[in-house]
């Protein structure tokens, strides 16, 4: 019970409260002292009762209980279960200790990923025994058992094999800083299917990228496709909700590409829940689908569809109406595409704060302002100094020219925010459920106005935040300030039906303005031109220029210096000429000069005496500021530390993301143990150590595991680098000067050619 100084000083007698009134109360303020005093004691007593308990206790004292419970120490991430809830499950853990159901959770749990494990030694071919029959277990492949075969080498693949001696668990060796082993060999053996065998396997892919009441892209009359921009595109499945400890994990538990032959088989299980048609307002029936495989044919002609049904290739996200089947007015679509983070325009948790109290706000598609061009055009008729708000609701796809006449203004001392947002019926804004494709080319017009004693007025500024754009942006006039937030400009403009670029190399955002102030924050952008001057500030972004010998970022012209820059923990894909970079931290950079190329430096930094760069990979054709535990440290490594990636085609679900053949100077190489690049927010290395850490203690006696990543490799097979023969293969399309990107020669005496 704890007493206020009112309370304590009512307990003393009346005789000295009067004296002490009279002498202007020095006992009370004494008393309300000492209470401060108690209070704080009082706190301190009730604080040592709460350390007692791994839910109340203060945070240093999680390490000390973790000891009592034998609880080892584990990396804190942002999407997986703290220290905390580490420790106070570890009772739940252990009693479970040995189950592949134990090891599942424990491993979901401390890396934030999906996770599965894999009994490798139940899928042993051996001598059966008449006392027990194993029905399942088949000395030979049945070849007409097409849905077996479609999961060979995943996690669900129930072939069986040969027994295979070599081990699961990675190999002890000695490590070498920096570390040019591929990630690969830090997390696995060569071997799988052996008696003391498990295997677990974690997914990359985000969960949570549902697209709902999306218009398809309209081919012609009878097909269309899923992605709005109108490229091939796989469907995954939706992840249902998942309760601890409820059963192993089945294949509809993690995130992964729908099958046309799975879908044909249990179309139920992704037809609703994944999948789902609306034609003209009335959702289309199960029995009306059908799975086919729409590729292009002759003449470009997709594959045939039975009469009255709507035929959907799930690998490719096509659709196309039967004949006899009228031609639907409009059709919406929900699907689920898979990605591996929260980069780019997409439905998801995006971090947005609009002004609390617009002075303007617009709603395209509302009575007033149906268009995007039409809310563009009342804000441009406002007055200097407005605070405006433009949302765009949904997943709509909106062609929009906003250029010349209809082009952004942005005065002086005014704001203008768009964005993708979903408005419910309280006036609050949510941004995980809308995403809006605009077409289409954007002009922002900064509009320098000199204030009354001719000062100079704070620039205008425009932030965008959750669009997918597939055209450019420019931004001419007068300084003003434009932050982009979760966008994506498509590299290359638009893409075609095969997802490649349409203008490979052209620049998606364009600043001439003198002065401007540019931020790229969780975007996909093409190549960035900003005229001296100004200033650009980029941060988990993947900048592609579409080939290596392409240019990144520069001048407006792509052939001049560019403004100052400011890039952290970003991927870029071309190369780079700045005035000044004042930090590179945690970054890849990816470029090379062509033949005959002008340029002093891939990566061209014209005032080296200014600026760092830090925890970066930096190719050795690099003219940068200092240099701070950065690759390749010697010149010579270069070739051994290239970052390895699964795809470089934007639209692919593992674009940009670092395979199984990344070096782990790479997989480890950022400030904080993490991985470099843009995905190093998604915390994948620190949650994968976390799995090597706990997964030991909670195998049986005797059993030792591999750690598997899906996807680690590019879903087209690549030889391995260690083939015998002769040959060669191409990582990287062809350049625009005809050169092959990134061409590695295999096999025995490779290296004399």
């Amino acid at each position: 019970m704890s007493f206020t100084p009112e309370q304590i000083y009512e307990l003393l007698p009346a005789i000295y409260r009067t004296r002490d009134a009279e002498n202007g109360e020095p006992l009370k303020a004494l008393l309300a002292v000492i209470a401060t005093q108690v209070a704080v004691t009082q706190d301190n007593l009730e604080q040592l009762y709460a350390d007692e308990f791994i839910e109340t206790c203060a945070s240093w004292a999680v390490p000390y209980i973790g000891d009592l419970v034998g609880a080892d120490l584990i990396y804190e991430l942002s999407s997986a279960v703290g220290q905390r809830a580490f420790v106070a499950n570890m009772i739940g853990y252990r009693r479970r200790k040995g189950t592949l159901l134990d090891l599942e959770q424990v491993s979901m749990d401390v890396s934030g990923m999906p996770a599965v494990g894999v009994e490798f030694f139940k899928l042993l071919i051996t001598t059966q025994s008449m006392r027990h029959l194993r029905p399942q277990n088949q000395a030979t492949l049945d070849l007409r058992r097409g849905g077996q075969l479609d999961r060979l080498d995943s996690a669900f693949d129930t072939v069986n094999r040969t027994i295979d001696v070599r081990r699961i668990a990675p190999r002890v060796r000695r490590t070498q800083d920096p570390d040019p082993t591929p990630l690969d060999i830090d997390l696995h053996g060569g071997g799988r299917f052996n008696i003391p065998d498990i295997g677990i396997y974690l997914w990359r892919w985000e969960r949570d990228l549902t697209v709902t009441q999306s218009p398809a892209f309209q081919v012609d009359g009878k097909r269309y496709m899923f992605s709005p921009l109108g490229q091939d595109m796989p469907l995954f499945n939706a992840v249902p909700p998942r309760v601890s400890f409820e059963g192993l994990m089945k294949r509809l538990d993690v995130p992964q590409p729908i099958r046309r032959r799975e879908f044909y088989w249990d179309k139920a299980a992704f037809y609703g829940p994944s999948i789902l048609l609306t034609v003209d307002g009335v959702a289309v029936d199960r029995s009306q689908i059908c799975c086919r495989d729409l590729s292009d044919g002759v003449g470009g002609q997709w594959g045939c569809t039975e009469a009255g049904k709507i035929s959907v290739d799930p690998m490719l996200g096509r659709i196309q109406f039967a004949s006899d089947l009228p031609v639907p007015s409009r059709l919406l679509v929900n699907y689920t595409y898979g990605f591996g983070g929260f980069i780019g325009g997409g439905a998801y948790p995006r971090t947005c704060t609009p002004p609390a109290r617009p002075t303007f706000v617009a709603q395209v598609g509302a009575p007033l302002t149906p268009t995007l061009q039409s809310a563009v055009d009342a804000w441009n008729a406002l007055a200097p100094g407005e605070i405006g708000v433009i949302l765009l609701s949904g997943f709509q796809s909106i062609g929009a020219d906003l250029t010349g006449v209809s082009a952004i203004s942005l005065p002086s001392t005014s704001q203008l925010w768009i964005l993708a947002a979903e408005v419910h019926e309280d006036g609050i804004p949510s941004f995980n459920d809308s995403c809006t494709t605009l077409t289409g080319d954007i002009q922002v017009q900064g509009v320098q106005i000199p204030g009354p004693d001719g000062e100079v007025l704070v620039p205008g500024a425009l932030f965008v935040s959750g669009l997918w754009i597939s055209g450019s942006v420019e931004i001419a006039g007068g300084g003003c300030s434009v932050a982009l937030m979760d966008c994506t400009l498509v590299p290359g403009i638009a893409l075609t039906r095969n997802g490649r670029p349409v203008e490979p190399g052209e620049p998606s955002l364009v600043a001439t303005a003198v002065g401007v102030a540019l931020t790229l924050s969780g975007c996909i952008c093409g190549p960035v031109g900003i005229a001296p001057g100004g200033s650009a500030c980029m941060s988990s972004c993947i900048i592609d220029s579409c080939c290596p010998t392409n240019v990144a970022y520069a001048g407006p012209d792509l052939a001049s210096e560019g403004a100052d820059v400011r890039i952290e923990s970003c991927t870029v894909i071309g190369k780079v000429w700045t005035r000044t970079m004042q930090l590179a931290s945690n970054s890849i950079f990816i470029a090379r000069r062509p033949r005959l190329d002008p340029w002093d430096a891939a990566i061209w930094c014209s005032r080296r005496q200014a600026g760092c760069v830090r925890f970066c990979f930096v190719p050795n054709d690099s003219i940068t500021p200092r240099r701070f535990r950065c690759l390749p440290d010697v010149p010579g490594d270069e070739h051994a530390l290239w970052p390895d990636f699964i795809t470089l085609q934007y639209g692919d679900p593992s674009y940009a993301m670092l395979s199984g053949y990344v070096p782990m100077a790479v997989w480890t190489g950022a400030d904080d143990g993490a991985e470099m690049g843009a995905f190093h927010a998604t915390e994948e290395t620190l949650g994968v150590r976390n799995v090597q850490l706990c997964a030991p203690e909670f195998l049986p006696l005797g059993l030792e595991a591999g750690i598997f990543l899906e996807p680690s490799r590019p879903i087209i097979k690549r030889r391995e680098r260690n083939a015998y023969g002769s040959g060669a293969f191409r990582a990287a399309p062809l350049c625009e000067d005809g050169s092959v990107d990134e061409l590695a020669f295999l096999g025995v005496g490779a290296h004399l050619i």
